[in-house]
């Protein structure tokens, strides 16, 4: 386990102090769960990211373009 000094607004910690206690957690662990959440999104975005480095435009065309050009089936329409 580290430690890291943290320095944030007074209004910041007030919220989230406030939060910690209507979820019923201590700030510590309220603070390192939102530390947790943003490190995956990031991981999210560079594991997406690298996968469209990675494609071929012209051949993702040349797979969509063997599609059937037919109506959705009931349920698969897009929304309105």
């Amino acid at each position: 386990m580290s430690n890291y000094p943290l320095r944030l607004p007074e209004g910041l910690m007030d919220e989230a102090r406030r939060m910690a206690e209507v979820q019923g957690i201590s700030i510590n662990q309220f603070l390192s769960t939102l530390i947790a959440e943003r490190i995956g999104e990031l991981k999210a975005f560079e594991h997406v990211k690298a996968r469209v480095e990675r494609g071929n435009g012209k051949k993702a065309r040349a797979v969509l373009a063997r599609a059937p050009d037919r109506r959705p089936l009931a349920g698969d329409e897009m929304p309105k």
